[in-house]
Order: structure tokens, then C-alpha cells, then sequence
């Protein structure tokens, strides 16, 4: 059972979220596929495929059954879902409480800290 709700949730999630619900446009495919198939009987998959996915098509009789095939046109919907649980109880707490401040300690840097080891970069050469 478990298997079958997993399923569920994640064609609904797909089919709500995404573009795979144009696979359920593959009928209008297969239908407009015959039409062609019947007007003009050389007319072969790959041509169809070319003519309507790779070709510009341009305005004709049948755009309006073109735009209803599968990935022809896209899809814009926005699904939020959200669950927003309002707390029980809700304080307000308005004391004053002062600032604990200690000395304050100032870090000066000291410029004149330089290694030993980046001194004897810049020595000239000793012959």
C-alpha cells in the first residue's frame, strides 16, 4: 500500500510542478499523427516530427490542433502550498535589563612588526 501512495505522491507532485504533463498531450499527438497520415499518405513519423517540432510551421489551418501537441506551448501555473501553524500563546516581555559592559580593551595593530623572515627578502645581495 505504502508503494502505491509513494506513487501517487510523486505523479502528483510531477504532473502539478513540472512539464511532464504534457506526456498527457501524446493522444492529440497520435491524432494529429493519423490526419496527417490520412491527407497525405507519404507522410512518415520523422517527417511529421521535423515538420511540427523542427520546422517553422508558420499560421495555417490547423494551428490551433498544432498548439495542442505536446511541448508546443508551455505551461505557466504556480501551485504554493503552505501550512502555517500560529503559535499557542504569544509574550511580550518589555524589561529593561542594562548592559553589562566590561573595560573595553582596544587591539591596536603594531606596525612595526615585521618577521625576520620577509626582512631578508628585500636585502640586497651580499657578495
Amino acid at each position: 500500500m505504502k508503494k502505491y501512495i509513494t506513487y501517487f505522491l510523486i505523479c502528483t507532485y510531477l504532473f502539478s510542478f513540472s512539464e511532464v504533463r504534457q506526456i498527457l498531450k501524446m493522444p492529440n499527438l497520435i491524432e494529429h499523427y493519423i490526419s496527417h497520415k490520412i491527407i497525405d499518405n507519404g507522410t512518415s513519423v520523422f517527417s511529421f516530427v521535423k515538420m511540427h517540432y523542427l520546422d517553422e510551421h508558420g499560421v495555417d489551418g490547423d494551428y490551433h490542433q498544432d498548439m495542442k501537441l505536446p511541448f508546443k506551448t508551455h505551461d505557466v501555473s504556480v501551485n504554493v502550498f503552505s501550512f502555517v501553524f500560529p503559535p499557542k500563546k504569544i509574550e511580550f516581555n518589555f524589561e529593561h535589563k542594562p548592559l553589562d559592559i566590561d573595560e573595553q580593551k582596544i587591539f591596536a595593530y603594531s606596525e612595526n612588526f615585521f618577521p625576520s623572515v620577509f626582512q631578508k627578502i628585500w636585502q640586497p645581495p651580499k657578495i
